[in-house]
């Protein structure tokens, strides 16, 4: 019934949007991106439809519009654009799902296309959903020779090239690659080749007669897509077919693009070439490879003599520039080469590693001539530099297998380079820069060793810095991107001592280059990052002796607290919030490892840092000082003590007896009891969660009250009063990712409470300890003490919190607050728990708290919760339940989070003050209003409808009723429309 309603109001959408005036004038839709929403969903019931098996589309109809709106009187109305454009669309749609091609042809549809094709392709929003009908027709079995007939490529494809969007010429190239390749074994494809050569040779003519302009710009543009269209045609085919002797059989393109090099051309344009040429090369040995069958060592030493030639090349040209990014390629091309002749040919060739570390010795040569040329006076201070120098260089000579006249020939060209470079220092420090950036950029590809060469110059170059002429002392660029380099290598290889022993020296260079006066903040963030690459991956591999040996002097790690000690008072908040990540992750390795960062955490007075953090001006400082707090509090949770704290005092604890006499277990901890305590910090806490105004604040300070919660910090009636009431504030929260931490809290604070009354590990033991007395758990018993639970939650408000939640228009939120419904539906289902098994009986409210020591009988005096000196009239509390399983049931049966706000506080407006003084102490007036308690009858009478599993035609509802919506909006119907005009939101929202 829903199927037929929306697809009446599609009949008169396209009508109305198909309704021809005399100029050729259809309906202008002020929003197109309306458009597009329907189009989505046209395409979404079309493809369900021929699953199905069905004619839901309506097939004829659409072709009706498409059939009007192409015409090509309307077509050149320029104001028809995004109607064409919607037109365009549903055609490619009907393409993908007619099987019968002869229907498309007999509509004359795409006769319309062809015809207002010249108009199509001069405009950029046109031109777009033109090439995905292109694409949808080459994809289709018949739709290929379709447009090979009516001449697509000439008509279309090739203009695409020269469009004004980049955009286009983007999609333009992806389309004509993706024909190329259908037709690679027919005839066609030499005429195709053949056209693409003309393009070159033109822009080969046209550029040497031509000086730089608007023209000559248009030129190289069109030149560079060519060659992308080349590129394309080598790289989705590496590895798997070969296009090399096709390509030669019509001409060889290499001539071409060293005609284009013969030419003063920008760098892109060489990246492009040289990038070509590289994959010509490889494409030859992938060919010669297959044909022989096995691989054959001149195979490989042909290839390398091949590209120290295109090096060569380059280098005596004066593309240096070009030639590193390219020679990074290498390692991103060969690394894809091998694992798709693995894929597809059971060919692994993953030991053939000379070609790579040619171009390795390439790459770093850069770095070797900066550390030799600026160095000279360390040299002859420290011999030894030489000689690990050219330990180094032996051990990559020695991973090359291949013939000694192609190691010399590598060999003098490095040479050559190290002299060119160490004539101009400032130009070598830009090449040293763009290499290592190109090398990051494809370090996902790296071969392992290489991955280790490259590393070890990289750190050679953080060495350095002790000298002071330098140029890592003083250049911020490189820097940076040395700094950068280095830890995206650790991260991607985990790189340790038994990989390169350079490694063990690397954090104390980091520490070192922090130190550097003058440094740039963003350096300092880059070095503080790699710091924190380093602790994750254990360098330097001593670290647990360093971590424990604080009398040692000039340690990494002792350096590093040192670092950091000034880090986290430095005037930019990058800083600030970058070495408090690295403290982050410290204090996780104490908990996990080493414990000892804790005392070398007071060592360096980093403590009172983190404290002074949070009341950072910033925002994100202070909420990476809070999780900070937060993994200190979840190391130990009994660093306070009663003799050092305000808060009551732990029964019957042997632990604080001794503390009353002046006995203290652990004399470590006297730092953070005091200063943790004399800063108030639960209430600071507490405040921040009401008051911060980033989202990123609240939500880690709702996760250091929740350590400081099962730290056991907070008293019972704070607990009540105070937590409680501010994580039902949380769960309302506009930023989602709070709402999860409430519900998160919500579910720990459940499983607290479970805990707290004899749970443990999920289930109730057979017998239990409380106050030195032996109880036995027998099934009454646990029952009750689950109902007592369940009692509480429904009490304290979390119940109103968790229907509200179930309903949150974010999916995630929503999620969580099921799974939390579904452990409470658990939990009654396994102890078979009923409406009949209330305390109070009859549907009342129970006012015992789970978390109370006291007998079920007793009633709690918390003030959060309402009091029981006089009896309430039976009436008024069966009028109240009443209206509270009404307005449940109403949120049951809602689609909509209307019927919440009639049990749910609106959040108050955030403010943007840090943290209050320390001597700041809440009191339940500060907190914001509950949520009113709901009997155990409302969360049984929940479970029927929150905790079933969504059936498989909901989404496919959601769907029709969305477009339903969706085409209201499109027609502007009645009262809608001036509404939909005035109201930016609403556009916004497709």
């Amino acid at each position: 019934m829903q199927d037929c309603e929306a697809w009446a109001r599609v009949e008169d959408v396209l009508e109305k949007l198909g309704a021809v005036e005399g100029d050729g004038a259809l309906l202008a839709v002020r929003d197109d991106t309306l458009l597009l929403k329907l189009h989505s969903h046209l395409h979404t019931f079309l493809l369900h439809a021929k699953e199905g098996g069905q004619d839901w589309g309506q097939r004829v109809t659409l072709l009706h519009f498409v059939q009007t709106v192409l015409d090509p009187l309307v077509v050149a109305n320029t104001s028809n654009s995004a109607s064409v454009a919607l037109a365009l669309r549903v055609l490619a749609s009907l393409v993908t799902v007619e099987a019968d091609f002869s229907n498309l042809e007999d509509s004359k549809a795409l006769s319309l296309f062809m015809v207002s094709l010249p108009s199509v392709r001069s405009e950029p929003s046109l031109a777009s959903p033109a090439l995905s009908l292109a694409m949808a027709l080459m994809a289709h079995p018949d739709g290929l020779l379709w447009l090979v007939k009516n001449g697509i490529w000439e008509k279309m494809l090739l203009p695409c090239l020269r469009s004004p969007s980049i955009f286009v010429q983007r999609e333009g190239v992806n389309a004509m690659v993706t024909f190329m390749l259908n037709l690679r074994d027919t005839q066609h494809f030499e005429g195709l080749v053949k056209d693409l050569y003309l393009l070159s040779d033109k822009f080969c003519e046209l550029r040497s007669h031509m000086d730089n302009g608007p023209e000559a710009e248009e030129i190289r543009q069109t030149n560079l897509r060519v060659l992308s269209v080349f590129k394309q045609l080598f790289w989705q085919t590496l590895g798997k077919s070969g296009i090399y002797t096709k390509m030669r059989d019509v001409d060889d393109i290499n001539i071409r693009i060293l005609a284009i090099l013969q030419n003063k051309v920008s760098d892109s344009s060489v990246s492009s070439c040289t990038d070509l040429l590289i994959l010509n090369l490889l494409h030859k040995f992938y060919e010669k490879l297959m044909n022989y069958g096995i691989l054959e060592q001149f195979l490989l030493d042909s290839l390398c003599a091949d590209v120290i030639t295109l090096s060569r090349l380059l280098l005596e040209r004066g593309y240096i520039e070009s030639f590193v990014r390219s020679s990074a390629n290498v390692h991103k091309y060969w690394d894809v080469m091998m694992k798709r002749m693995k894929e597809e040919h059971k060919i692994d060739l993953t030991s053939v590693e000379a070609l790579l570390h040619i171009i390795t010795a390439f790459e770093v040569t850069c770095l070797v001539a900066l550390y030799q040329s600026c160095l000279g006076k360390m040299m002859e201070a420290w011999p030894e530099k030489l000689k690990i120098m050219a330990k180094w260089r032996d051990e990559v000579q020695n991973r090359i297998s291949t013939k000694e006249e192609i190691k010399a020939e590598a060999g003098k060209l490095e040479r050559q380079m190290v002299a060119s470079f160490c004539k101009d220092t400032q130009k070598t420090v830009q090449t040293a820069v763009t290499c290592i950036t190109a090398i990051t950029a494809v370090a996902d590809h790296l071969n392992p060793a290489c991955a280790v060469t490259i590393f070890q110059g990289l750190t050679f170059m953080l060495c350095s810095q002790v000298c002071p002429s330098s140029p890592i002392r003083h250049h911020v660029g490189l820097q940076r991107t040395v700094i950068d380099g280095v830890r995206k290598l650790v991260e991607r290889f985990n790189i340790d001592w038994r990989k390169c022993y350079a490694s063990v020296c690397l954090m104390g260079k980091l520490c070192d280059m922090a130190q550097i006066p003058g440094l740039s903040s963003q350096v300092k963030v880059s070095a503080l990052k790699a710091m924190n690459s380093c602790i994750n991956g254990f360098i330097p591999p001593v670290m647990s002796m360093l971590v424990n040996s604080g009398n040692l002097e000039h340690n990494s790690v002792e350096q590093m607290g040192q670092v950091l000690a000034v880090y986290l008072a430095d005037v930019k908040w990058e800083v600030r919030d970058s070495a408090l990540e690295v403290l982050i992750t410290c204090m996780k390795l104490a908990k996990e490892k080493y414990p000892h960062f804790v005392n070398w955490l007071g060592r360096h007075h980093l403590n009172t840092a983190v404290i002074t953090a949070i009341g950072d001006v910033e925002g994100y400082v202070r909420a990476s000082a809070f999780t900070v707090l937060a993994n200190i509090i979840s190391i130990d949770k009994d660093w306070w003590s009663p003799k050092c704290s305000n808060l009551p005092a732990k029964k019957n604890s042997s632990q604080n007896n001794r503390l009353e006499n002046g006995q203290c277990p652990n004399n470590r901890r006297a730092w953070s009891e005091l200063e943790l305590e004399e800063e108030n910090l639960p209430h600071r806490a507490l405040s921040a969660v009401l008051n911060e105004g980033e989202a990123a604040a609240r939500k880690a300070a709702l996760t250091l009250v929740q350590e400081l919660f099962l730290a056991g910090k907070f008293s019972e009636e704070e607990v009540d009063s105070l937590v409680v009431r501010a994580v039902q504030h949380c769960a309302e929260d506009p930023d989602n990712e709070v709402r999860l931490a409430a519900l998160e809290f919500i579910r720990t604070h459940l499983l607290w409470s479970l805990g707290k009354n004899g749970m443990v590990d999920g289930e109730f033991p057979s017998i239990t300890f409380s106050r030195g007395k032996i109880i036995k758990l027998d099934t009454e018993e646990v029952k009750s003490r689950v109902v007592k639970v369940l009692n509480w939650v429904c009490e304290c408000g979390y119940l109103c919190v968790l229907l509200a939640s179930r309903r949150d228009l974010v999916a995630s939120v929503a999620s969580r607050a099921r799974e939390v419904f579904c452990f409470l539906s658990d939990l009654v289902t396994r102890y078979q728990i009923t409406q009949e098994d209330d305390d109070d009986g009859g549907g009342k409210v129970s006012r015992v708290g789970a978390g109370t020591a006291k007998d079920s009988g007793q009633q709690n005096s918390s003030p959060s919760r309402p009091g029981t000196k006089e009896p309430l009239k039976e009436e008024t509390v069966l009028g109240h339940l009443d209206q509270i399983d009404k307005t449940i049931q109403e949120i049951l049966n809602s689609s909509t989070l209307e019927n919440v706000s009639t049990i749910k506080r609106f959040p108050q407006p955030d403010t943007t003050s840090p943290v209050p003084p320390k001597k700041l102490v809440l009191t339940p007036k500060d907190m914001p209003q509950a949520c009113p308690s709901l009997p155990l009858t409302s969360l049984l009478q929940a479970f029927t409808a929150l905790c079933q599993p969504h059936c498989c035609g909901d989404d496919e509802k959601n769907q029709v009723t969305e477009m339903i919506s969706l085409l209201e909006d499109i027609l502007l119907d009645g009262e809608r429309q001036q509404r939909h005009l005035d109201d930016q939101g609403l556009r916004d929202c497709y």
